[in-house]
Formats: structure tokens, C-alpha cells, sequence
């Protein structure tokens, strides 16, 4: 498996898991996990950039 397609997997798992996150953090009122679904996003963001 080639470093583009590592970093492509890492980043369809990252955004799966933020937006979870966000959803469960949103139905239950809870921020904490909204905001790390959020954070998530920009790592999968900063990934996308590095490659």
C-alpha cells in the first residue's frame, strides 16, 4: 500500500469518526465531543494539505 493511499484511508476514518462525533455530541447536548469531531476535521484537513 502506497503513503497516498495510507493517508487517503486515515483521513475516510478520521472523517467518519468526527462526523459521529459531532452527531452524538449534537443529539446528546454535549459539546465535548462536537468539538473534537470538529478537530478531527482539521487534522483530516491538515492531511489532505501535507499530501
Amino acid at each position: 500500500m502506497t503513503r497516498t493511499k495510507k493517508l487517503n484511508l486515515i483521513s475516510v476514518l478520521l472523517a467518519i469518526t468526527a462526523i459521529v462525533m459531532i452527531v452524538l455530541g449534537v443529539v446528546a447536548q454535549i459539546p465535548a465531543p462536537a468539538v473534537t469531531g470538529i478537530g478531527f476535521l482539521l487534522v483530516v484537513w491538515a492531511i489532505q494539505v501535507i499530501k
